[in-house]
Parts: C-alpha cells; sequence; structure tokens
C-alpha cells in the first residue's frame, strides 16, 4: 500500500493525485506479486531481493555490465552519449515487464519506476524533456497503450522533467525485435523513426529492456538528425547475452564502433 505524500493546504499537484489514485486502487484492487503471488506489493518484499541491480563495471557508453562470457555490443557515442539500465532483465523484474506489456497490469509502469528511480537518481546530467520509444500504430492499437509512454510519465512525475510523447514517432512498421539477431535488429529499426520539435533539447530516451540498443540508437539517430542537442537513453532492464566477452575499450575513434549498433 502506497504512504500518501503530505500536502500543502490548499494545493494539488499531478504527483499528489497521482498518489491518491493508486492508493484508492491499491485498496480496491490489491497487487499481487509477480513472482509468487503474495497479496500487497507488484514484487513483494520477499522478492524483491531477488532483482538484480546493475552497478560497477558497466561500459561507460552502454551501459552493458562487464562481465565474462558476456557478449558486449556498444552504441555509437556520436548518437547516444550513453544508455543506462536499471536491473538485468530476469527473475521479477522480467515477469513484471512481461505483465505491463502482455497483460495489461498498467499500474505497473509506476510501481518499477518507483523501485528502480534511485538508479535514475545517480545520472548527473540535465535533460530537458523525456521522449519514449514509440510502437508502431498497429502494435499500439492491438495492446491499446505504450508501456514507454507510461513509464515516461511515471519518471516525469517523479522528476518533474516534461515528457513528450509525440515528437518521436516510427514512421514504418517493423517486426518485433524479439528473436531477432544482431544484424537483424539493427536492419529491422534502420530509419524507422522520425522527430520533430526537438532542436537544442538535451533528450533522455525511456524504453523498457535494452538489448543489443539498436532501438534507441535508431530513434537516437532520428532526435540528432532533427536538431537535438544530446540524446542518452534509459531503461528498466538490460538483457545480457551469453557468449563471448566482445568489449573493447572505447578511446573515441570512428574505427572503435565501426561494428556497433
Amino acid at each position: 500500500m502506497r504512504v500518501l505524500p503530505s500536502q500543502r493546504r490548499g494545493t494539488v499537484d499531478s504527483q499528489s493525485l497521482h498518489f491518491l489514485y493508486q492508493y484508492f486502487l491499491d485498496l480496491l484492487f490489491p497487487p499481487r506479486c509477480v513472482e509468487c503471488h503474495s497479496v500487497g506489493r507488484s514484487i513483494c518484499g520477499k522478492c524483491l531481493p531477488l532483482i538484480e541491480w546493475i552497478g560497477v563495471p558497466i561500459c561507460g557508453v552502454c551501459g552493458q555490465p562487464l562481465r565474462k562470457s558476456v557478449r558486449h555490443t556498444c552504441v555509437d557515442p556520436r548518437l547516444l552519449q550513453w544508455v543506462r539500465s536499471a536491473a538485468v532483465f530476469s527473475g521479477p523484474m522480467r515477469r513484471a515487464i512481461h505483465a505491463l506489456k502482455y497483460s495489461s497490469d498498467r499500474n505497473l509502469a509506476s510501481f518499477l519506476v518507483d523501485i528502480s528511480y534511485a538508479h535514475f537518481a545517480t545520472v548527473t546530467m540535465e535533460f530537458d524533456r523525456i521522449i519514449p520509444v514509440p510502437l508502431g500504430r498497429i502494435r499500439e492499437r492491438k495492446r491499446g497503450y505504450n508501456q514507454s509512454v507510461l513509464l515516461a510519465e511515471a519518471l516525469s512525475l517523479k522528476t518533474r522533467i516534461p515528457v513528450d510523447p509525440k515528437c518521436l514517432i516510427r514512421s514504418r512498421e517493423t517486426k518485433s525485435q524479439v528473436g531477432l539477431s544482431h544484424d537483424e535488429r539493427k536492419q529491422n529499426v534502420d530509419q524507422a523513426f522520425s522527430a520533430t520539435s526537438v532542436a537544442d533539447r538535451k533528450i533522455i530516451l525511456v524504453d523498457d529492456v535494452c538489448t543489443t540498443g539498436a532501438t534507441l540508437q535508431s530513434c537516437a539517430a532520428a532526435l540528432i538528425e532533427a536538431g537535438a542537442r544530446s540524446v542518452s537513453g534509459w531503461t528498466l532492464a538490460r538483457a545480457i547475452l551469453p557468449g563471448m566477452d566482445l568489449h573493447s575499450q572505447l578511446v573515441g575513434g570512428k574505427d572503435d564502433h565501426q561494428d556497433s549498433y
């Protein structure tokens, strides 16, 4: 159950209304843990420690945890200044994201941002806009919503950074990235986005999961082309790909990123 924030007399802001709405919703329909199905929280106190939060060491550009036997494919820093993810895409975090995307559990967006916010708050850079990664129109119409918009709105409530869900659009329909190889992912979203009204903005892109960074990088390319000053990315989770550790030290040269995506 959520604790209502303290209020100055006579003032009610959007964050307070959000807490009030969620408070009464939890009273009427108590959430169940996505992992053990106990009543009370979307991820209960017993299962919360099962989330594998991402800490150092990580790649300073793409945010990939640096481990042995982990395939590391970095993003191009000329497009994305950096990418950070709060947790590994496994266990309760994976189940929660799947429930958010595929089971219409929209309230999970604010809950997941709440428990992950400490990881976002370590970012010292200032941003002008939060922009969610857009879905294709067919997929969004079928699902009824874009989970990245819900996450971006929840993050905006906590940071007071304005969210703009309309300036970046998916200009052509693409296949789901699930099950595609690295090269197929890159090709699938290449030039799939277009942007407007972002001139001189410092932007943070928000999505649910980062795997290779291909989608974030394609979004960033469209935003930079539209005049954005800088683009970075933040996701709830990072998918860890098994395989060889392909990380090489990034020294800023063009050749260091010729195979990145």
